[in-house]
Parts: structure tokens; sequence; C-alpha cells
């Protein structure tokens, strides 16, 4: 860990802490408008609603082969030596990738892209502690935390608005602007560091591989299971089995390697485990705004992307700010567990408003609901990380890094899978009980029918009527069907803020540690 640093040092510090937060938020930015992005990439480059999944999958899931050892790395070879060639070749990747055609090519350079994103994001905490002043951690942990609602709100912006003005191809090429500037400043801010003999030498590397590949195996379940429907799929019950069964094997490895890397056994101290559990609660209740409000927009309102996006993109900076200075304030004065406790209040408050979700809903009534997620998120997630590192030994610093980036990408996935899975049941479950009241036999059915087929089109047969009036009506059974199971959405996100709650008021007070002093 650093400790103060001399005057000289400011230059270089700066250097790195622009550089971290610019690859965090370069990151969670990227994967969010590849996410939003991707019908007009999958008409980009031709391929059918199948392929364009895969590619998103691979987009994603190397992240998680590599992201929870990259703090090991760094503290074997150097931030120079770990981030530095990544970068570079990070932006030499996004420069490509539109000039490519052919499916396997796609799947290839989006997958060696991903392993590179995964090291930007596991790198960031441990370059911070290692390179920054203490009375600076609180400021670049907050500034790691502001790159999910910065992505959230930006990204869905940004990613229609691509589409229609410059070109689809700027949602790689962002990243090859932007990464040549994160290498020089990583080149000039980062000390040339000796390789860490001792370290190197007691490398637990199956502990390692074992640990990506079972977390990478569960994503691809993840991330193809609600297309491939569940338990339905031999595929995703085979990855399934085969995820459990690395998992077991990589707990009997933990408990014979004589320095295991990330052992469970950190999990045992209670604010710890308590710290983990706020966050998973954290993951689902922040699914209003990043899941079930754009969503929404797009399939009931009927917004494009950069339309849904329109009231974020032009306050979201003053926003973000706002709410990054409130939840370091709070950290630093009342601490972390009344901090929390303001962080989820915010979130219930904004999962019962969306409660009160109607078909008449589009931007000016979710505006309430932005602002108090957005506070929510920088609030809770910096508490709880926060949480987490006081109350962790220095010396198992790496080991918690790991587990950290298993949150950040396992449960975040898990998550938003399980919530849209509920969601499209759901909206079936409401279709078909709405439509047990509308049929043949409801009284006035043939009039309602008819004037819903003439409408402005009054020049119409009978029969013409009729087909008509009964499509319109079942549009209209829909997507009450579907405002029915974005309010089922929201209650689950109320559910976990209340959880979080409870979560918090188990939890003992914290130690002092400079993420959390004056």
């Amino acid at each position: 860990m650093s400790k103060s640093a001399q005057p000289s040092d400011l230059p270089r510090q700066g250097f790195v802490a622009v550089a971290m937060i610019m690859a965090s938020i370069l990151t969670a930015f990227d994967i969010r408008t590849a996410s939003i992005g991707l019908p007009d990439l999958r008409g980009a480059f031709g391929l059918s609603f199948d392929e364009g999944a895969w590619l998103s999958t691979f987009a994603t899931a190397p992240q998680i082969l590599v992201a929870p050892c990259i703090g090991w790395l760094i503290g074997v070879f150097g931030v120079r030596k770990v981030m530095i060639a990544p970068t570079v070749f990070y932006g030499l990747l996004s420069l490509a990738i539109p000039f490519v055609q052919g499916f396997p090519s796609l799947v290839v350079l989006h997958a060696l892209r991903a392993l590179v994103l995964g090291i930007f994001v596991g790198a960031t905490l441990l370059v911070a502690f290692r390179n920054l002043d203490r009375k600076y951690w609180i400021f670049a942990l907050s500034f790691y935390v502001l790159r999910i609602p910065f992505a959230q709100n930006l990204g869905l912006y940004t990613a229609g608005s691509y589409s229609q003005t410059i070109g689809w191809q700027w949602l790689y090429w962002q990243g090859a602007v932007v990464a040549p500037v994160i290498a020089i400043l990583f080149w000039y801010g980062a000390r040339p560091t000796p390789v860490d003999r001792q370290l190197l030498h007691s490398a637990d590397w199956g502990g390692m591989a074992l640990f990506g590949v079972a977390l990478t195996t569960l994503y691809f379940a993840l991330d193809q299971g609600n297309r491939l429907d569940w338990f339905r799929s031999g595929y995703v019950v085979s990855l399934l089995a085969a995820t459990a069964f690395l998992v077991c094997v990589f707990l009997w490895h933990e408990t014979r390697v004589k320095e295991p890397w990330a052992h469970v056994s950190i999990l045992y101290q209670r604010n710890i485990a308590l710290g983990f559990a706020a966050i998973a609660c954290f993951m689902i209740a922040s699914l209003g705004s990043s899941l079930l409000e754009p969503n929404f927009l797009i399939s009931v309102a009927r917004l494009r992307p950069e339309q849904s996006g329109d009231f974020t993109a032009p306050y979201a900076i003053l926003l973000l700010l706002l709410a990054t200075a409130a939840a370091v304030t709070l950290v630093r004065t009342v601490k972390q567990r009344a901090t929390l406790t303001i962080g989820f209040s915010c979130f219930a408050l904004s999962a019962w408003l969306g409660t009160q979700l109607t078909s008449l809903w589009s931007l000016p009534e979710f505006r309430l609901i932005v602002v108090l997620q957005t506070f929510g998120e920088e609030i809770v997630f910096l508490a709880a990380v926060a949480t987490l590192f006081s109350n962790v030994n220095p010396a198992r610093a790496i080991s918690l890094v790991a587990y950290v980036q298993v949150m950040r990408l396992i449960c975040s996935e898990t998550v938003a899978t399980t919530m849209t899975t509920w969601v499209r049941q759901r909206e079936q479950l409401h279709s078909y009980l709405i439509g047990l009241h509308v049929t043949g036999t409801t009284p006035g059915w043939n009039s309602m029918v008819a004037q819903l087929g003439t409408g402005s089109m009054p020049a119409v047969s009978q029969a013409q009527a009729a087909k008509r009036g009964i499509g319109i009506l079942a549009t209209i059974v829909q997507r009450e069907a579907n405002v029915l199971a974005y309010i089922d959405g929201f209650w689950i996100t109320f559910i976990a803020a209340v959880a979080g709650l409870i979560v918090v008021s188990l939890m003992k007070p914290s130690p002092s540690h400079p993420l959390t002093m004056r």
C-alpha cells in the first residue's frame, strides 16, 4: 500500500489517477454502448439474431477469465508491465474490428478485446492503493463507482446517437481514441518496479486457472440461458454442471496449496460477508435504472435508445458529480452503515415510485426515479466497498479484489438475466390473465371491436373493421401485460432495497481506515 507521497510525487500520482479513471470508465462505457447498440451491430455485420447473441457473450465473458487475477499480476510485475501493452493492443483491436467481415473473425477479435477490458477494471482498485497517497484513496474509489451510473446514463444516449449521426463504427473507435492517452498516462505515472520473485515463486496458478475458467463457464450459461430457455437447454445444463464441478475442484485445491491465492476463508469475517451481501442487494436494486426503465421506454413507450437517454444526457454529468460528492461526504462523516442506510432508502423510494407505472409513462415520469437511483448507486456501492476494504487484513487485499471482480461481473450478470427472465414470464402470465377477460363472450365485445377497427378509418367494411379491431386489441393487451410485468420487476427491486437495509442492520461498526478518514 502507498504511504504519504512527497510533493514531487503528485504529478505522477495525478497521471496514474487519471489513467485509472479513464480505463475503468472506458470499460463500463464500452460494454454498455455495445449492449445497447447490438441491433445496429447485427445489421452492420450482417449477423442473425443468434449470431448477435453469441457475439455479445464473447465480447464480455473473457473479462472474467482474467479480471480476478489482475490484482495478483500487478503485485508481481507492477503497473507498467501489466497495463501499457494491453492498452495499446486494445486500441488497435478497436480500430480494426469495424473493417472485419465474417462471424468467426468477429468472435475472436471481440474475445481478445474483452480480455483487455478485464485487465482494465480488474486493475483499478489495486493500482489506486499502490500508487496514490492514502488521502486520495476515497476519491479514486468514488470514480471507480462513478463508472456504473455514468455508463448506464450516457452510454444509453451515446450508443443510439452514434448510429444515427457519425456512424456505428464509433462504438469501437471511441476506445481507439482514448486507449493511447491511457497508455501514455500510465507510462509517465507508474514507477518501474522489479518483479516480485517471492510472490511469483509461490504463485497459485492452478487456483487462478480453475477460478477464472469456472466463472467464465458460468457466465456463458447465464448470458445464453434466457435465450435458450434455461434448464430446457442441454447446453445450459452442461455449462452449469461444469461450473459446479470446477468450483468444487477450486475449493478443494485452495485447501491443499501452501499459499492459496483466493481462499474462501476471506469471506468468513462478518462485515466482509455482509458487505458482499449488500453489494448483491445493490445489484438487484439498481436494475430499476439499468434494465427496467430503458427496456420499458423501448418496448412500451417505443423510443429509440438515444431518445430514452435524452433526459440523462444533458444533466448526467452534474447529477453524477453531485451524487459522488454526497457519497464521499457521507462515508467520511456518518460512516459506512449510516451511508448504506441512506443509499438503500433512495433505492426503496425509487422502486416504490416505479410500481406506480402506467402505459402513459415516458421520460418525464422517470426523472425522479433516475435521480434517486443515481444517488443510491453512488452511495451504496462506495460505502459497501469501503466496508470491505476497511475490514480486510491488508495482506489479503489481493484475494478481496478477486472476489470484488466476481461480484462485479457474475453477480451483475446473474441478477440481470434473472430479471429479464422474470419480466418475460410475468408478461406471458399477465397476457394470459388479461386475455381471459377479453373474449367473444365479453359484454359489448362486438361494438368494442368495431369501434377499435374503424377508428380514424370509418370507410371500411364490417369484416375489415372486426379484423383490424382484434389486432389493435391484441396490441393493447400485450402493452398492458408488459406494464404489469415491469411493475412486478420494480417490486423485486423494492424487496432487494429492503433486504439491503436488513443486511446493513446486521453489520458491526467498521474499524478506522484511510478510505473513511478525513
